[in-house]
């Protein structure tokens, strides 16, 4: 092995930030032993000393039972920070930066985590810790998944919920909203404490300390009356200066229409803070240190937009005033849970009427008072000021235990990059079949900013779990040799194998957090990385699928290079570390056992047909999309239309015509694909057959796309062929045509066969075995794998020669597609 090429390029790599956090964390995760009554408080990635981590704190330094243990606060901002300066000469509190030795000393070490947000992609826990992740608030704004955006945003949030041993939750509405939109509900293994918010028993508790700096520091008059402006973030980072220029006149004009007998003071978020300090405020803007819950405590009325803040202001029952000039984009932007138009104050859209609401005393209305009282019952209902005293007691003194939901397997499955392609359709397929009753599926891929990636994964079932890799892998120095050993001389040394299944056991926690894995599956069997961890990992059952003769990939050429060699073979040397190896066509499966056998056992080959999406295949049946309009005195069919800033975007092709015989492809562009020899093929029928009115449909995208359009061009026959590209209408678009067309050199069980067996569509398949296996002797119609044997099965189809048996039971063949799934998932070996 090329040891000196290694280590050139770990140094190197160490340059980069990220690499060397993950390595640096690693050497104290190695190092470090838990130190037993250690405690870890980060809030806000350490930006402040505050919410309910600094309400877990200050109880314990209270409580002379807790006098042994040592605090460490992550702070990396402390000038003028009035906490810090309270605390730092305390012998058993010591405080910290992110991504600092002390900080992946503490981190790896300390006995207790508490932690407001998240710890960073790079933290794994280890199973001594107790982590407590206390959240920052009920939810009025969407969460997770339930967010616009990238399907991904909420990936690094994920992982730190299902890696904490406690999640505190205020209410029954936050618990469910905080699991469901992080894809957690089914397979969190902790515990929540649905008992209130430990940071607002500051609100119902006076802070002497605090009350003296607001009015010895600020010199702030409490005998008026106290009104709060907290406004929640807006935007994107970055984009300061416009909210800046937004919010700063609506301060001054609020202020202004205020009595002399009220102080308007203001609370901002961390991102514009530093610039409100800046911007010649007529108010008093508190200090970013101060703990928003102990101000409260001397808050007389809120003025707040989206914040979770009023959730909190709920136990004082003082008002709150809605302050929303901006709530439709708002909406449309971020998204919320409650309607907006029904919360326990008045809503305004203006400062003059948020002035003349405080005026007339608006919120006091019957309907308002009726609605805070509601919400108090709903949201607020367990605090009691003592909320904190029994979380402590929770996780401190009684005996920590997991729970896993033993009625559901948890199948961990790799499918491949979520790219256009038959590997995702079949996996999105399978996501909408599987029992959900006895599985729960969690699907993990690498994160991608592709809009194909994104789209894939929102077809995927509203039940399954999508989980998301970001990061790097944690190791030292002697597992990077050996991890590289791999990749560069595709190598694994079976006297090696604990080393890689520890580096992989401790991935796959840092990924996962400490869900139970009962199976993994690689769905792909196309990325090496991911088929090295899989097959590495200490799970009970590992099964990689073979889609296609695995051996011809190996050759297959693009653009003049074999594109998938150089990983297939790595990968091919994995497959004696799985259970099961599964083909997913029969004579595939006997092709695959043949070239493969000298690896592993026979006896681990074995056949696993994919499951279909039977609802999805008919819905267009019911609800059928496709349309005709005309542009510009030009005829032709919408397959989809969207909206998109206001403009309304419609892809369009030309019309099927019922005087026509329609061909149909559907496929990605590819080489094995073959859909230059269908277009020599279809050129040598027109010119065979000119008085015959026919079409060919082209569906699908790739990299031979330009060619291929080339390819039309130079033939002519650019008035009977159409290139679709990618649409969601495919199955409506098959179904509207007469014959589908499948040019493939090597397949494994194509499902675009299936799914025309199962429309009752005619079909014209080469001789290959992956087709073969679909269509055995009684479907469609096959033909010697040419231009000549395609051109002649569809000159026999144009003539009206060829009987097709239509009786495919689509129901049947899913039962027994999953059934045999399910088979090898349980078996024992």
């Amino acid at each position: 092995m090329d040891l000196a090429g290694v280590g050139k390029t770990y140094v190197r790599n160490m340059g980069k930030t990220y690499f060397a956090n993950s390595v640096n964390y690693m050497k104290q995760f190695k190092k470090n032993n838990i130190d037993e009554k250690t405690i870890l408080y980060e809030s806000m990635h350490g930006k402040g000393m505050n919410d309910s981590p600094y309400a877990f704190f200050k109880y314990l330094m209270e409580k002379p039972e807790f006098s042994e243990y040592k605090h460490i606060w992550v702070l990396n901002d402390r000038e003028n920070n009035q906490n810090y300066e309270f605390y730092k000469h305390y012998k058993n509190v010591k405080f910290i930066n992110t991504h600092t030795k002390e900080y992946f000393k503490y981190l790896s070490s300390s006995k207790y985590l508490i932690n407001s947000v998240s710890f960073p992609e790079y933290f794994i826990k280890k199973d001594e810790q107790i982590y407590i992740n206390t959240w920052h608030g009920t939810p009025l704004k969407t969460l997770g998944k339930d967010m616009g955006g990238k399907v991904f945003q909420h990936a690094n949030l994920q992982r730190n919920f299902l890696k904490a041993n406690y999640i505190i939750s205020p209410n029954e509405f936050s618990t469910e909203k905080l699991l469901a939109s992080h894809d957690m509900e089914k397979i969190f293994e902790g515990q929540v404490i649905e008992k209130g918010y430990p940071r607002i028993d500051s609100t119902l508790q006076k802070s002497i300390r605090t009350e003296g700096f607001l009015t010895d520091y600020l010199h702030i008059d409490l005998d008026k009356e106290i009104v709060l402006y907290a406004p929640t973030w807006r935007g994107e980072v970055g984009e300061v200066q416009e909210i800046l220029s937004d919010i700063v006149p609506k301060i001054a004009e609020i202020s202004q229409g205020l009595k002399s007998s009220q102080t308007l003071i203001v609370k901002a978020h961390t991102l514009i803070y530093e610039q409100l300090k800046n911007a010649d405020l007529p108010v008093q803007l508190i200090p970013n240190w101060i703990d928003t819950n102990e101000l409260l405590y001397f808050v007389d009325i809120l003025i707040t937009d989206y914040s979770s803040i009023f959730f909190d202001f709920l136990v004082t029952d003082r008002p709150v005033i809605y302050y929303m000039y901006d709530k439709e984009q708002y909406i449309e932007e971020r998204g919320v849970y409650l309607d907006l138009d029904n919360l326990p104050g008045p809503v305004y859209r203006t400062a003059k009427e948020v002035i003349n609401g405080i005026k007339s005393k608006e919120y006091l209305n019957e309907k308002h008072l009726s609605v805070y009282k509601k919400f108090k019952e709903k949201f607020s209902s367990h605090e009691n000021g003592r909320v904190t005293e029994y979380c402590v007691n929770k996780i401190f003194l009684e005996e920590k235990v997991r729970i896993k939901d033993t009625t559901r397997k948890n199948i961990l499955v790799y499918g491949g990059g979520m790219l256009n392609n038959g590997i995702t359709a079949s996996l999105i397929n399978l996501s909408h079949s599987i029992d959900y009753q006895k599985y729960n599926l969690i699907i993990i891929d690498a994160k991608k900013n592709s809009e194909e990636f994104q789209d894939n994964i929102r077809k995927l079932n509203k039940n399954t779990v999508v989980m998301y890799r970001s990061g790097y892998i944690q190791h030292t120095y002697k597992e990077w040799i050996y991890y590289n050993r791999f990749f560069r001389k595709k190598e694994v040394e079976d006297s090696k194998l604990s080393i890689y299944q520890t580096l992989f056991d401790r991935e796959l926690k840092r990924l996962i957090g400490d869900v139970t894995i009962d199976v993994v599956i690689d769905f792909s069997g196309y990325v090496p990385f991911w088929s090295f961890l899989l097959s590495m990992v200490t799970v009970p059952k590992k099964i990689i699928y073979q889609h296609s003769d695995m051996l011809s990939e190996t050759k297959k050429v693009v653009n003049g290079k074999k594109n998938h060699e150089l990983n297939l073979t790595k990968v091919f040397i994995l497959y004696k570390y799985f259970n099961y190896i599964a083909s997913v066509g029969e004579n595939t499966l006997k092709i695959n056992k043949n070239n493969f056998s000298h690896i592993t056992s026979k006896d681990k080959f074995v056949y696993i047909p994919n499951a279909m999406n039977v609802d999805k295949l008919f819905e267009h049946r019911k609800n059928p999309k496709l349309h005709n309009i005309k542009v510009n005195e030009n005829e032709l069919m919408a397959l989809e239309d969207t909206v998109n800033g206001g403009m309304l975007q419609i892809k369009a092709v030309k019309p099927i015509k019922e005087d026509e015989i329609n061909f149909i492809n559907i496929g990605r562009l590819s080489p094995e694909k073959d859909q230059e020899k269908l277009l020599m093929a279809f050129a040598k029928l027109v010119n065979k057959f000119p008085k015959k009115k026919m079409h060919l449909y082209i569906v699908g995208s790739g990299v031979l796309e330009n060619k291929l359009k080339n390819i039309t061009n130079m033939l002519s026959l650019e008035r009977h062929v159409t290139f679709v590209g990618q649409t969601d209408s495919v199955f409506e678009l098959l179904d509207r045509c007469d014959c589908f067309v499948f040019s493939s050199n090597h397949e494994g069980q194509p499902m675009t066969l299936l799914e025309s067996l199962a429309l009752g569509k005619d079909i014209i398949a080469t001789d290959i075995p992956g087709n073969r296996s679909v269509l055995g002797n009684s479907y469609g119609y096959i033909v010697e794998n040419s231009v000549e044997g395609l051109c002649v099965g569809m000159g026999k189809y144009l003539n009206h020669e060829i009987i097709f048996n239509k009786d495919f039971d689509v129901v049947k063949y899913n039962e027994e597609a999953l059934k045999t799934l399910y088979k090898y998932i349980e078996n024992k070996n």
